[in-house]
């Protein structure tokens, strides 16, 4: 098993009180294999994919309960340190809006090749090569002539998939796509979660996806576990629930 998520809870500590936005989760992700979180807007998806990456804003957000193994290890009672080395290398994610997480001032090349730099020692001049050939890899046309391009000069379609590129960079063994096609039009939908299919069965990794979009997932997930109100209150393989969904919200 690659992710087990088990029984995880997290909270909001406010002025107003304490906000329970993840009341209890559970879910399984095996290699080679796309779980999508469905569900509404509210309902918990992103902040537990945040708790998985360990990324989420403390305070105010608090784990306060559950597990998150990760090839068996619990990643929550990992330092923070050995934590910080697992994500990127061997745990990624793409997150939902491309040009805010991009740095606008930087060029995606040395955006892309900052992540060879810093976990593969290489120079700068090979870790350029190796963010052309990423974008390649993903389909940016005129991938060399493009690397010294900036975040701005791409169409919102081109940089998602520069997010691709930076989440697959490393080799990860399972990747979080937190609504990765959201801001982009139905053709170019489409093509993105065509592309992130074949990546996921090239490399044999894992992939979550976060959405709430039915259609999105009808043709790409295997398994889909639908959230609401915090909680896991249906999981099935994909056609399964397309047929005989079991629980009312679903």
């Amino acid at each position: 098993m690659l992710l087990d998520v088990r029984e995880l809870k997290v909270e909001f500590r406010t002025r107003d009180g304490v906000a329970h936005a993840v009341n209890g989760v559970n879910y399984r992700v095996s290699a080679g294999e796309t779980l999508a979180v469905l569900g509404e807007s509210g309902s918990g998806k992103s902040v537990t994919a945040q708790a998985v990456l360990g990324i989420l804003d403390t305070p105010p957000g608090h784990v306060t309960g559950g597990e998150i193994l990760f090839h068996g290890r619990d990643l929550l009672r990992m330092g923070a340190e050995e934590r910080r080395r697992i994500r990127g290398t061997r745990l990624a994610m793409i997150f939902q809006d491309a040009l805010s997480a991009l740095n606008p001032v930087l060029s995606v090349g040395t955006q892309l090749g900052e992540m060879f730099e810093v976990h593969r020692g290489m120079s700068r001049k090979e870790a350029r090569g190796c963010a052309a050939e990423l974008m390649d890899r993903v389909r940016i046309p005129a991938a060399r002539s493009r690397v010294g391009d900036y975040p701005h000069q791409f169409s919102g379609g081109m940089r998602q998939r520069i997010m691709i590129a930076m989440a697959l960079a490393l080799g990860p063994d399972l990747i979080i796509a937190d609504e990765p096609t959201t801001a982009l039009d139905v053709t170019v939908q489409a093509q993105v979660m065509d592309l992130l299919a074949e990546l996921r069965r090239e490399y044999a990794m894992g992939l979550v996806l976060i959405t709430h979009d039915l259609g999105v997932v009808a043709d790409v997930a295997d398994r889909i576990a639908v959230m609401y109100a915090g909680r896991i209150v249906e999981t099935a393989p994909v056609h399964d629930l397309y047929r005989a969904p079991a629980h009312p919200y679903t």
